[in-house]
């Protein structure tokens, strides 16, 4: 299965996933994402509803918040590694949270969580934490 293997070239091919509890937060990345060309947007306000979509769709990114109401950020990003949602434990994880402590920050670098972003995010240090996370060469903006 090649799909597995592709990895999107542009950044404006690539299927993102935001899992946030937050409405706002989620049209807010929504909104940051299409600023910078991504157009393969899709949201989940729950660890579970984002394991569907894993499930359902070939997502390249994910931007994931740390403090979900049913599992924490962290514990899903140790699970997806882990393998355990089927052939996603690859996809490049960018942690986009309000929680700076240091033990959640370190959590995340022992996780091998590609970057590591504070809200309110900007349209263009997400789209250079992106580009990062998917050694996507970027464009001078």
């Amino acid at each position: 299965m090649s799909d597995i293997l592709h990895k999107p070239q542009t950044i404006e091919t690539l299927t993102s996933l935001i899992v946030d509890d937050d409405k706002f937060s989620r049209t807010f990345a929504k909104t940051a994402l299409y600023q910078i060309g991504v157009k393969q947007v899709k949201e989940a306000s729950s660890i579970k509803e984002a394991i569907d979509m894993l499930n359902e769709y070939k997502i390249d990114v994910i931007l994931l918040d740390q403090q979900i109401p049913d599992k924490y950020g962290l514990e899903f990003v140790k699970e997806l590694k882990a393998g355990n949602y089927g052939n996603n434990k690859d996809i490049p994880v960018i942690m986009v949270t309000v929680d700076t402590k240091e033990q959640t920050v370190l959590a995340a670098k022992e996780l091998k969580i590609q970057e590591y972003l504070v809200k309110p995010i900007s349209p263009i240090a997400l789209k250079k934490r992106i580009c990062s996370a998917l050694n996507i060469k970027q464009e001078r903006i």
